[in-house]
């Protein structure tokens, strides 16, 4: 049965963090975490909440069991540090005109009996065609720890925008233009191969 993809709803919220949770990489050594992709950030059931009321969560699923989950999140309501910093750099780099013309992309998380199966590329397909309209870019931040979901965002096609350190840790900013992944090209569906990780929020 091929993967579809939705914006998800109430009754997907403990779903949702189950899934988060799991891609922390909690009991990895550094070099797993690297390799396998992991997740940072707080989220519980006030700040799904928060996200679903601005710009969404999207899920992809199959036979009713949930594959993946991409959140977004509208600059309005980001968190300081990372977050922040990550649209800064956006506006520095002219993106945008202004911040509200730009959308957070991310943490995205995969479930591991589903990657490989370009989940990811459909998830950004499904964010796009709900926020193309609306901004001009989305915007994302990885830490440069995270071997595996700075490769998946380079095999994607998205830019490197900036670079930015918070404490010891360093990040990489990526971007992509809205209408991006839109339209899926001739002879692919949504079930077809492409990498697939996680990256942080």
């Amino acid at each position: 049965m091929a993967i579809s993809t939705r914006k998800a709803v109430l009754a997907d919220r403990a779903r949702v963090l189950a899934l988060i949770d799991s891609a922390r990489g909690d009991g990895l050594s550094a070099l797993e975490r690297a390799e396998q992709g992991f997740v940072q950030g707080h989220f519980d059931e006030h700040k799904l909440a928060s996200i679903e009321a601005t710009t969404g969560i999207y899920v992809a699923e199959e036979d009713g069991q949930i594959a993946g989950a991409a959140l977004t999140s509208a600059t309005s309501v980001i968190d300081e540090g990372p977050p922040r910093l990550t649209v800064d750099a956006a506006l520095r780099a002219g993106l945008a005109s202004s911040a509200d013309r730009l959308y957070l992309y991310g943490p995205v998380v995969v479930d591991r009996a589903f990657r490989g199966r370009g989940v990811v590329r459909s998830l950004l397909r499904a964010v796009d065609a709900n926020l193309s309209e609306r901004f001009d870019h989305g915007v994302l931040f990885v830490e440069q720890s995270n071997d595996k979901s700075l490769a998946v965002h380079r095999h994607l096609g998205m830019h490197e925008v900036a670079e930015f350190a918070v404490a010891d840790r360093k990040y990489t900013v990526f971007s992509f233009a809205s209408g991006t992944f839109c339209d899926p090209p001739a002879g692919s569906s949504s079930s077809s191969s492409s990498s697939s990780s996680s990256s942080p929020s």
